[in-house]
């Protein structure tokens, strides 16, 4: 299969670097295997009689064999590594041995415990030396002195360069666990988002659905008593039932078609959403006191424009106090909504006096005043629930106008 246009293809050498990445094991028995080979001609090359190719081809063999578990266990591998070296070179005086030694030391720096480096730097100087005095120290100072330079040389690049490998592994991994961090912290803002999203969702479908509900069931009871005594007070309490059934259903309309809107969901004053306002609070009066609740509306001050996700709360408090006292109340209760205007604040406030007869059994359960302290917290804004004094129930939604509050 052809690769995407615009996307570069890996070349022969990136690829071959992948494979190794990803086949870490493999890639040692290989180098094990090379290993044992160098390790097994120069032992052989240094001897003249066969009889001492065996031996020096098994010493070669076991030095290189650790290479393979170098990543895994680095410290236990580099000890059998030690340990046959240490043996071997008195009994057989094999050559050859230096390249695992470096191989291994390079490993526990790079792969090891971090207090087995400066371990792994003694033993490698050590360990040079040895082939070196294994027949007594040299008489010439300058010898010696050049043994010594060499050991350190040995010790100190093997212990850098598993250094540099070292730090490079710590940086690659601190970058994944950093991309691990912003991946799952993108994965919580996606996951913040959705549930804000479906409280968003949820209170409108609360708001709308609820309260013409309410509005329906109390109608409907109205018409109850009414189909016994005044037939034509039924037929208007059914018609108003219709109204309210169809303009329920133009409300989820709409809300459906909010929902599918195209416009950014974190845009709540996005004017192309038929969302109502503070103008729609009088004919929201209307429509409930059709439906049989004695409410009445005073609006003081002069109005200000509002920004329709601050116009929305507002109306959509009022709606949700008068479905409570549609619910809890009856359609006795006497409501008064008043919306006052300041230059720097509009305050709504819905207060009923009380049930006037036998209370309803609302439903159990209810979001509706954790909903309005969330639209009005939304845009700055404060609700205050209680009793009054007088009796009954009031809600009181304060909104701030200036803009930057």
């Amino acid at each position: 299969m052809s690769a995407p246009a615009g996307t570069r293809r890996p070349s022969v050498v990136e690829r071959f670097v992948d494979a190794c990445r990803r086949h870490p094991v493999t890639v040692d028995a290989v180098l094990a295997v090379v290993v044992a080979l160098i390790g097994v001609a120069l032992a052989r090359s240094a001897y003249s009689p066969r009889a001492q190719w065996d031996s020096s081809t098994v010493v070669a063999i076991l030095a290189a064999a650790p290479i393979v578990w170098r990543r895994r266990y680095p410290l236990p591998a580099a000890i059998v590594a030690a340990v046959v070296g240490v043996v071997a070179l008195p009994i057989t005086g094999v050559r050859g041995l230096e390249l695992p030694a470096l191989i291994m030391g390079y490993s526990v720096v790079a792969y090891g415990p971090r207090w087995a480096g400066p371990a792994t730097l003694g033993v490698m100087m050590v360990g040079s030396l040895l082939p070196a005095v294994r027949n007594g120290l040299p008489d010439d100072l300058l010898v010696l002195v050049f043994l010594l330079v060499v050991a350190a040389l040995f010790g100190t690049s093997t212990w850098l360069a598993g250094s540099l490998r070292r730090a490079q592994l710590t940086s690659v991994e601190r970058l994944r666990e950093r991309a691990r961090l912003l991946e799952e912290g993108r994965r919580q803002e996606v996951r913040l988002e959705l549930l804000a999203e479906r409280s968003r969702i949820s209170r409108e479908v609360h708001d709308v659905v609820a309260h013409s509900l309410s509005g329906i069931i109390a109608q409907a009871d109205g018409g109850q008593y009414a189909a016994t005594r005044d037939p034509q007070r039924a037929v208007e309490v059914l018609a108003g039932i219709a109204t309210t059934g169809r303009e329920a259903l133009g409300d989820v309309r709409g809300l459906l078609s909010m929902l599918r809107d195209t416009a950014p969901v974190d845009d709540p004053d996005d004017a192309s959403r038929p969302q109502p306002g503070t103008d729609d609070v009088p004919a929201l009066v209307e429509q409930v006191r059709a439906g049989g609740l004695s409410v009445d509306l005073e609006v003081t001050g002069s109005p200000r424009p509002l920004t329709s996700g601050a116009g929305l709360t507002a109306y959509r408090v009022v709606q949700e106090s008068l479905t409570n006292v549609i619910k809890h109340a009856g359609t006795t209760a006497v409501t008064h909504v008043s919306l006052h205007w300041t230059d720097d604040e509009l305050t709504v406030r819905v207060r009923d006096e009380g049930a006037r007869g036998p209370r309803p059994t609302p439903p159990a359960g209810g979001h509706g005043l954790t909903g309005m302290r969330e639209r009005a917290a939304l845009h700055g804004g404060s609700v205050e629930t209680g009793a009054h004094p007088d009796g009954g129930f009031v809600v009181r939604l304060r909104l701030p106008l200036t803009p930057g509050t």
